[in-house]
């Protein structure tokens, strides 16, 4: 047996656990830009932050908002990895790809509302119904891409179980049943 596409399988799915528990990290860190009221940090600027590409003499909103923006851009660069992984490692018709293309599309909707957000001046102070309607989309949409993320994650340690038999996996195989 080749163990070579069971390393490959376990690598990807560490790497997801990694993919996943950054976008975590994200989603708390919006949270705080929230709580904080930190959304207008960056001004009315998108994807710039105040007109320029790197703040200049920046305020605590601002650095918070700008910081948010940075995790979400590196953020890309992971999925983009995990959509390029599902790919090349698992079959085509695995949940494992599927899952992938998914938060690749959740992911890119979610730096659309995000800038809608902005745009449309729905941040820090603002009360209105728009307001509402666009968080609410916003938070569904975050919610969607985690689900996929996890799907794919899930899945990648699943069928990874699934290759390789029992106690082999774990060292245990005795040399009577081999």
């Amino acid at each position: 047996m080749n163990a070579a596409p069971h390393r490959r399988e376990a690598r990807f799915a560490r790497y997801a656990w990694g993919v996943l528990a950054w976008n975590v990290a994200v989603v708390l860190w919006g949270a705080f830009v929230r709580a904080s009221g930190s959304g207008a940090g960056c001004g009315r600027h998108w994807p710039r932050c105040n007109g320029q590409v790197i703040p200049q003499s920046p305020s605590a909103k601002t650095l918070i908002e700008f910081t948010h923006r940075l995790m979400t851009g590196a953020d890309g660069f992971l999925v983009l990895g995990l959509l390029a992984g599902a790919f090349l490692v698992f079959r085509k018709g695995s949940p494992v790809r599927t899952g992938a293309v998914l938060a690749a599309f959740f992911l890119v909707t979610e730096a659309l509302v995000g800038a809608a957000l902005v745009l449309f001046e729905h941040v820090a102070e603002d009360r209105s119904v728009g307001r509402v309607w666009w968080m609410a989309l916003h938070l569904v949409n975050t919610l969607f891409l985690l689900a996929s993320l996890l799907t794919v994650t899930l899945f990648a340690f699943r069928f990874r179980a699934a290759a390789v038999p029992a106690g082999v996996a774990h060292g245990t195989a005795s040399r009577a049943t081999a």
